[in-house]
């Protein structure tokens, strides 16, 4: 007889936090795991950043993102861009940075260690010409 394993039901919670440090500089931090259950949270967080704004998302308390979630990261890196914001991710996981190398995301979206490392580099883009 061959060894059952659970299958999972439901997704770990998702949790979404939005810290504005000031006009124009918005923060979101998620923690739990983004996979097709929880996409929409991490969807409507995104969408919900103005026009113009650099948006640091931090992932550092993530504990699995699915490809769809690495999909929406670089949909709303290149909305921000468009929209003459700068986008950037924060992450210290090596699979999380794999992830962005082997879809690509790492060429397309700024990935940082620490958010103090985010919030410099962005914001000094920021202040060059909005070339983020």
């Amino acid at each position: 007889m061959s060894p059952t394993f659970p299958v999972p039901t439901r997704s770990a919670p998702l949790t979404a936090r939005r810290t504005e440090y000031r006009p124009g500089l918005l923060v979101l931090t998620f923690a739990g795991e983004i996979d097709a259950l929880t996409l929409p949270i991490l969807d409507r967080e995104l969408r919900a950043a103005p026009p113009g704004t650099t948006v640091v998302v931090d992932l550092t308390q993530l504990a699995f993102i699915g490809l769809a979630g690495a999909r929406a990261l670089a949909a709303a890196a290149e909305r921000a861009n468009a929209d003459g914001g700068c986008f950037g991710v924060v992450a210290n996981s090596r699979t999380l940075a794999r992830l962005f190398r082997i879809t690509g995301l790492a060429a397309a979206v700024p990935m940082f260690a620490s958010l103090s490392d985010a919030l410099r580099e962005l914001l000094a883009a920021g202040m060059q010409e909005r070339a983020c």
